[in-house]
Formats: structure tokens, sequence, C-alpha cells
């Protein structure tokens, strides 16, 4: 299947914090290679899937299921949702451009009962006796009623819609931006100059600049930080024990505490607490 490689522009990212705002659970932007390219809020996940994951079934069981749905859901072309081994009820809508698979929404977990399954509480009480953690993680993702779940799913619909509509700024094939983000992307310790990137594509730096701010709402060089920040982020969520130090140096910031106030500028919290979290 042909898939899309895509930009996403700033209203999407308040979409998903307002989405996430309102129902309290995570909803983010995938890829088509599972990526994450938006995170609302940036929430990670519940307490309650981590524990699952991380005390008694591992990653294997979450992992399969995500699969299985998404290619379930790509393959439909429409919104899916499926109650997870867990209990828990999560939503995955396709995002298709022209027929051509451009990534993922997903919504969850919510739960629309007041307890996990009884097969969870026994195994979690056969290792561990005391199920009162379990169940306090449990307790803590958003509820929804029944009754109310059309709904939200109804609006979820309408939110991937706009997104797809309005929200892809980029696409693979525009060859100006996507020339200009793969130079960048590929050196981020040392990205290249507005004068550079016009020089790459043949323009002048006016209409580098004016492609961007068209395509991407947002002008070259805070692409080029954003860039960089996001790279920066992910180091620090995915390697732990990584210091803000050595996540500013990888991406070209000799100066971390420079690259801590620009951090926090643009994300809105300092670096320091994605090691906390």
């Amino acid at each position: 299947m042909e898939n899309l490689k895509v930009l996403l522009n700033e209203n999407v990212q308040t979409a998903l914090d307002n989405f996430s705002g309102c129902f309290g659970a995570r909803i983010a932007y995938f890829a088509t290679d599972m990526g994450e390219l938006r995170v609302g809020q940036k929430k990670q996940m519940c307490r309650y899937c981590s524990l699952i994951r991380s005390k008694l079934y591992g990653n294997g069981r979450c992992m399969e299921l995500d699969r299985e749905k998404l290619k379930e859901a790509s393959e439909r072309k429409t919104l899916i949702s499926y109650t997870c081994h867990g209990g828990l009820v999560e939503t995955i809508f396709p995002v298709y451009i022209d027929n051509v698979l451009a990534g993922f929404v997903m919504a969850g977990q919510f739960r629309t009962v007041s307890s996990p399954p009884r097969g969870i509480i026994d195994d979690w009480k056969n290792k561990y006796r005391n199920d009162s953690e379990l169940l306090d993680a449990f307790s803590e993702v958003p509820e929804i009623s029944p009754s109310k779940l059309p709904s939200m799913l109804g609006l979820f619909s309408m939110l991937v819609r706009s997104i797809a509509k309005e929200g892809i700024a980029a696409v693979q094939g525009d060859t100006v931006v996507e020339k200009i983000l793969h130079r960048i992307r590929c050196n981020l310790e040392n990205p290249p100059t507005l004068s550079e990137a016009a020089h790459l594509v043949g323009r002048s730096k006016s209409s580098v600049s004016h492609i961007f701010k068209a395509k991407l709402g947002k002008s070259f060089k805070s692409c080029v930080i954003d860039l960089r920040l996001d790279r920066a982020e992910e180091i620090l969520r995915n390697n732990p024990g990584t210091t803000v130090k050595e996540a500013a140096s990888k991406v070209g910031f000799d100066d971390e505490f420079y690259f801590s106030r620009i951090f926090k500028k643009y994300r809105g919290l300092p670096p320091s607490k994605l090691i906390k979290s």
C-alpha cells in the first residue's frame, strides 16, 4: 500500500489538546510507521495500562492487538472502536488523502465500566495478592457512559476529518518543502540556513519564506527549531538516563541552558520535566 509522509500544522496540536482536555484521555496522530507526530496535552500512557504492560503481561499482547486493529482500520478506511483485553475502549481513525494512507489518529483509553475484567483481576491477585493498586489505577482512567460513547465517537470522527482536510500542511511530493525538510532532518546538529535552503531548491530567500509560511503556517526558523526540539524530545522520552545536556548536544545546541529556554518557550515546559516523567 502506498503511504504518505506528512507534516501537520499547528492547528492540529490545538485540536488534539482540546479533545484531550474535554475527555481527559490520550489522543495522538501517528505516522504510517507508527511514529508519534502529535499528542494531545503531551499525555502519557495511563497508569493502568502501564501496570498491565510492565507488571502483568508485558508489551506483546497490547502491541499485537494494536497491529491487528490498525490493519483493520486501514483496510476498512473508517473509524473502528474496540475494547482491549484490559477492558478499555480505544478508537482508531485512518487518515487518507486522495485514497492514500497518511497516518492514524488514535484516542483512548476510556472505560465504560467500574472495574477491570475478572480475568485481569484474578491474574493480578495470583501474582501480587492485593489488587488495590490495580483497581486504583483503573479508577483513574477517564470514564464515559455507554450511552454517550456514540456522541464522543461522532466528535472524534469530525475532528479527524477536519485534520485530513485542513491540518495536513505538506505531503511527500511537495518538492520544495520536502527537499528542505529532508536536509534539515539529516543535519539537525548543523541545519541549513535560510540562504542555504534557498540555494538547495533554486529559489530566493523570500520565496522559501513565503512557501514555508503558506504550507506550514510558520516561519522557516520556527520550523527548524521545531524539528530539532522534536528530535530532542524523542531522545529524552525514549532513552532513560539521557541528560538535557546530551540531548541538546545531539540536536546542535552547545549551551544546555539556552536549549532549555528555547524548549520551554516552544513546548511550554522545561526539558527536565520529560526526564522526571
